[in-house]
């Protein structure tokens, strides 16, 4: 089966777009719990090594990890759904941001090592991240700001309904060539062939991955 997984984080409390729907999986990371609480979800999961979640109380199973240990509680939370959901469709992240920007930071680092499509909300907007082959569809308003990044090599990016298209571009990575693009209708489509990449959007985008 190609289950969505919701991993609901410790940062800030952004509320998604998209909605939990039957067949979904929840899975709470430590104080990501008061995020299920908030959204009215109930986890078939809570793992982490509960240094967040203070007194906070829940019947869910339990998976505890130690506080010392070389991975973060979003690692652990990825491997454990990339053993149990070798082919989870897609992967919704909430609680990712917050105050500290190594922490956010770390949180869209780690991905490529699994290689699971991903959708990170976010106070300032939603990042999308893919390891080719990959596709979105995003809709908006016209004007908004719409940047992609490659972590590795991209091949064969393409993307339509942005006011500058590309048609089998190859992006390396670390620069900003495909940067600070904009909606020019209210839907695009951005997609790649094969590498590792992010693409940013504003608030007030919607953003699908089709695969």
């Amino acid at each position: 089966m190609n289950e969505t997984i919701w991993l609901l984080l410790a940062g800030d409390f952004v509320r998604p777009y998209q909605h939990c729907q039957a067949g979904d999986v929840v899975i709470a990371v430590d104080g990501g719990i008061r995020h299920a609480a908030a959204l009215g979800w109930t986890p078939q999961w809570w793992l982490g090594d509960f240094d967040s979640s203070g007194d906070f109380a829940a019947d869910v199973p339990r998976i505890a990890f130690p506080v010392a240990k070389d991975e973060t509680d979003f690692e652990l939370a990825l491997a454990f759904v990339r053993t149990r959901w070798p082919q989870a469709r897609c992967l919704m992240v909430i609680g990712a941001d917050g105050d500290e920007a190594d922490h956010a930071f770390g949180n869209l680092w780690v991905l490529p090592r699994f290689a699971l499509p991903t959708l990170l909300f976010g106070r300032t907007g939603t990042r999308l991240f893919a390891s080719g082959p990959a596709a979105w569809r995003l809709h908006g308003k016209v004007g908004a700001k719409v940047s992609v990044f490659a972590l590795s090599p991209l091949a064969g990016l393409c993307y339509s309904g942005l006011h500058w298209p590309a048609e089998g571009l190859a992006l390396p990575p670390f620069v900003a060539r495909a940067a600070r693009n904009a909606l020019c209708g209210d839907s695009a489509t951005i997609r790649w062939q094969s590498g590792a990449g992010v693409v940013f959007v504003p608030p007030g985008v919607v953003a699908e991955w089709i695969g």
